[in-house]
């Protein structure tokens, strides 16, 4: 990750908030889903790459969305095991050199994972995805709620025989 270095410029400092409500004002502004790295409560963290998800329902499928940009295809790995489906992935920072002055570095980089459970009647097994513009769309198809079908009967076996008890 590229360092930052602090150029002087012409623009107005920006000063903390003061004040007795100055520590309640930092505590709002704190997001905990952020702050993943335990020793680092009370400091500055360093930003996490951590995307946001849109999921949606429909009676014949489920979908997950993500905006992934400068996250390649072969950068991402997609697992389902007991109901969740696990999305992990990486974002590397675009070399930059060592010549160049940063005056601020917002854009987040590393590697991120995201689990969800899958709803009832899910088949993950059938699992698509794509990747296309930095848009990450995962659907997940269902199998119909009014799906029936008949169970044949074997009578030749002893009944416990199933279970791998003779």
């Amino acid at each position: 990750m590229p360092k930052l270095r602090h150029k002087k410029s012409a623009s107005i400092p920006v000063r903390p908030p003061a004040g007795p409500l100055a520590p309640v004002r930092k505590l709002m502004g704190w997001d905990p889903f952020l702050d993943q790295d335990v020793a680092k409560v009370g400091r500055e963290a360093d930003p996490v790459f951590n995307p946001s998800f849109d999921i949606l329902e429909k009676p014949s499928c489920c979908a997950f969305l993500a905006d992934l940009p400068g996250v390649r295809g072969e950068d991402l790995e997609i697992t389902w095991t007991a109901g969740r489906i696990t999305i992990t992935g990486t974002r590397e920072p675009e070399p930059m050199g060592d010549e160049a002055d940063f005056y601020a570095l917002e854009r987040t980089f590393g590697r991120f994972s995201r689990s969800f459970t899958l709803p009832a009647g899910a088949c993950p097994d059938r699992t698509s995805a794509t990747l296309k513009a930095g848009v990450l769309a995962v659907r997940v198809p269902k199998a119909p709620a009014d799906a029936a079908g008949r169970i044949t009967i074997h009578d030749q076996e002893p009944a416990l025989s199933i279970l791998g008890v003779t």
